[in-house]
């Protein structure tokens, strides 16, 4: 069973957030991670509230971590 995080352990954060904490990375380049979430596996970090997208500010980060070791093996 996933295990799900808490409230104290969740932040979330708009595209635009996203962005501007993580320069290497433009709004749109962003808005293609999410529309490809499901084959890219940062799907666990997208919260969706009616049209509104949310990112898991910390599991993003961690994504982008894992992303780099998967490139480096």
């Amino acid at each position: 069973m996933p295990t799900t995080k808490t409230e104290s352990e969740l932040r979330l954060g708009t595209v635009d957030d996203v962005a501007t904490q993580h320069p290497g990375y433009t709004t749109t380049a962003i808005r293609t991670l999410v529309a490809r979430a499901d084959a890219n596996g940062l799907s666990p970090h997208i919260y969706r509230v009616g049209r509104r997208v949310f990112i898991d500010l910390v599991g993003f980060e961690s994504w982008v971590r894992q992303q780099q070791h998967r490139a480096a093996a």
